[in-house]
């Protein structure tokens, strides 16, 4: 593995953070006014300050790509959606980071060629299953679309967003060099959920179960609970380990006070498959760190959840026995719930022709399983590609987990490794890996963990060959 050039130092171009706030959040804050009033502008200064806000973006991402970075990690929760046009029922809507991200890796390649810094993709273990993955979800889709199962133009934005995805992914890779750098990003992801949280806070007294009055993250328009508690979940996971493997009580007390604004909104998504994620990752974070208090701690705070939990809470996770009585329940669960099963029988009569490379992206709008909707579209051989990066990504972080000492850096990797079980579990209920407010965060903090694991890495094989200089020597 190749990682020395990942390591050499960030280019003294880069400029404080501070500089680049003041302005961008003064545009932002016009470009949002502007945004709920859009309809009385006329389209006479939207769209060319949304102009503006992109050329402002780019200039300063060029001389800062961790300042471009960084802003990422807050237009990704918290960026208007513009709807453009329709692709047959759906609304097709641009979100900022959809402009920010491709404006971001633009800099970033301005920034190697006028610096002559050219060199290949940043190796990892990762690229080579990403890669095949891309290529087959391609040629699957091509097939796809010459069999008229997969509509052009749905497929073709999907495969955009998955691209697009994996850009965020591959620029944090490209970019972080030092775990000084992890820590900067990990500060601002924690800094955003801690928003949202708060965000959503205020949004707990009018929520109502069985109604739209759900949690929702901002401007998102009709509530989408399983996005937002996706979401929530992984971050909670990651700021549990952070509780559990930071040793500076300060640090503690605040991750402590994070939990808390994050969960209580979190319960009020009434999303069954997020708490469902939640409990697996807790589970497996007990697990990982082999403490027989957090343990008891985790088994107390579940057996007495009937104790505490809010009566709306209760009444959500009761309905999935309560409607089994009602006609067409055959399997003992809600209505909702059974479809999710009845799901792959569905798949599978759909693509029983083509069951090796599915019959590409878009091929079916499976809404309520990432496994079956994979399958269906890249068939049994895409699904084990995709299955090979979680894989990996799992083995990366916990190597992480196994090798740095106690702190935050040892705690976000557990954290994610929880996560990306949570999130495996959430995938059953939800087609998770679509998700834009859940996979953006994901494919940021994907980048920061293995960009760190290329780091320990590095430096494991320099001190293994100072030792062997000395030893000769």
């Amino acid at each position: 593995m190749n990682t020395a050039a990942h390591l050499a130092q960030t280019s003294s171009h880069e400029r404080p953070v501070a500089v680049a706030f003041p302005f961008f959040a003064g545009l932002a804050g016009i470009v949002a006014l502007l945004y709920f009033f859009r309809e009385g502008t006329e389209g006479s200064l939207f769209y060319p300050l949304v102009a503006a806000l992109g050329a402002g973006f780019l200039i300063l991402s060029f001389f800062s790509i961790q300042t471009g970075l960084i802003l990422m990690t807050f237009a990704m929760l918290f960026s208007p959606e513009i709807q453009v046009s329709t692709i047959g029922p759906r609304a097709l809507v641009i979100r900022a980071e959809d402009v920010l991200i491709p404006i971001l890796a633009m800099a970033w390649l301005a920034r190697l060629a006028i610096h002559r810094e050219f060199r290949p993709l940043v190796s990892s273990p990762l690229n080579k299953p990403i890669g095949l993955f891309l290529a087959l979800s391609i040629g699957s889709t091509m097939w796809g679309i010459s069999q008229g199962a997969a509509p052009v133009l749905p497929a073709i934005f999907y495969l955009l967003k998955t691209i697009e995805f994996l850009l965020i992914f591959f620029l944090v890779l490209n970019y972080v060099r030092t775990a000084r750098q992890v820590n900067i990003f990990l500060f601002f992801t924690l800094l955003t959920v801690t928003l949202i949280g708060i965000y959503t806070l205020f949004q707990v007294p009018e929520t109502e179960v069985f109604s739209e009055k759900r949690i929702s993250a901002p401007f998102e328009g009709v509530p989408q609970p399983a996005s937002v508690g996706g979401y929530m979940a992984f971050l909670l996971l990651i700021v549990l380990s952070l509780f559990l493997c930071d040793s500076q009580p300060f640090r503690k007390v605040l991750y402590a006070i994070m939990g808390v604004i994050i969960f209580i909104p979190f319960l009020f998504t009434f999303n069954r498959t997020s708490y469902a994620a939640l409990i697996v990752g807790a589970i497996l974070v007990t697990l990982l760190v082999k403490k027989v208090w957090v343990m008891a701690v985790l088994s107390c705070f579940l057996l007495t959840a009937p104790l505490w939990a809010p009566q709306t809470v209760r009444a959500r996770i009761a309905y999935t026995w309560e409607d089994a009585i009602n006609p067409g329940r055959e399997m003992g669960v809600d209505v909702s719930f059974q479809e999710r099963i009845h799901q792959y029988k569905k798949m599978w009569n759909s693509v029983r022709g083509s069951p090796f490379i599915g019959l590409g992206v878009a091929s079916y709008d499976y809404l309520d399983s990432q496994y079956a909707r994979t399958f269906h579209e890249v068939g049994i051989i895409g699904l084990g590609l995709w299955l090979w990066v979680i894989l990996r990504l799992f083995r990366v972080s916990y190597w992480l987990f196994k090798t740095l000492p106690r702190g935050p850096l040892k705690g976000m990797s557990l954290g994610y490794a929880a996560g990306l079980a949570g999130l495996l579990v959430h995938s059953f209920g939800v087609i998770t890996f679509y998700v834009v407010r859940i996979m953006e965060p994901f494919w940021f903090m994907s980048g920061l963990v293995v960009s760190l694991y290329l780091v320990k890495v590095s430096e494991k094989q320099q001190e293994e060959e100072r030792q062997e200089e000395e030893f000769v020597a």
